[in-house]
């Protein structure tokens, strides 16, 4: 039954160690944002709309390379070929 114990001790002492390394993370944010003022907040915003619009906008552009096109001539015919099965079916 000491085996129990000796793994909820170090299963303690890992999750210190964890929560002592993210504190650390936080204070070292804190310290390096601590001269960022609104001004460049908001710079910092705008920069990430125009990478957004433009990450989408090649998006776009590779999403319209990958799709199989369908030749106009084919499409009229499809088009025109169902205009007489409607007609054909209404009797005209």
């Amino acid at each position: 039954m000491e085996y129990v114990n000796y793994i909820a001790l170090g299963c303690s002492i890992v999750a210190f160690l964890l929560s002592v390394i993210a504190g650390a993370r936080v204070g070292k944010f804190v310290r390096s944002t601590a001269d960022t003022d609104w001004e460049t907040l908001a710079n910092l915003t705008g920069d990430i709309a125009a990478l957004k619009r433009t990450c989408q906008t090649l998006n776009n552009r590779l999403n319209g390379m990958n799709k199989a096109t369908i030749p106009q001539e084919q499409i009229i015919q499809q088009m025109l070929e169902h205009q007489n099965v409607e007609q054909i079916r209404r009797g005209g």
